[in-house]
């Protein structure tokens, strides 16, 4: 195998495992809905997409998984919370292995509590009602 095929398998492979970290994190932050009413998350435990709507605060939203290649060649996730505008309202970054880049911790070490960070960065961006 040549030097391009190797590097094309490892970004699959990294891709591959993005994915899974994506839906095993819907899947666990999913128990967040049921302690708070403000938050509708449906079940998608069969759909392995790159993306899930919800509801926050009768608003829309969407977790999305984004996967580009770093500097460095490693392919990172960057999990962000949009708006119906398409608009970045919050994000993090991780590793293939799960490991969150600029912060300690792994994506699936406590998805609800990282999940509501989340949801807290993205009600930051609301504007005020009335």
């Amino acid at each position: 195998m040549n030097k391009y095929q190797e590097q094309a398998e490892r970004l699959d492979q990294e891709y591959a495992a993005l994915q899974r970290l994506f839906s095993h994190f819907c899947i666990e932050a999913g128990n967040l809905c049921g302690q708070y009413g403000w938050l509708s998350w449906p079940d998608y435990e069969d759909e392995p997409s790159q993306s899930r709507q919800f509801s926050l605060l009768g608003e829309s939203r969407w977790l999305v998984l984004q996967c580009r290649p770093s500097t460095g060649g490693e392919l990172l996730g960057h999990l962000q919370i949009r708006d119906e505008r398409s608009q970045v309202l919050a994000a993090l970054t991780l590793h293939a292995d799960g490991r969150l880049q600029l912060e300690a911790g792994h994506l699936l070490d406590d998805p609800p509590a990282l999940l509501l960070r989340l949801l807290l960065a993205a009600l930051h961006h609301l504007p005020p009602a009335g």
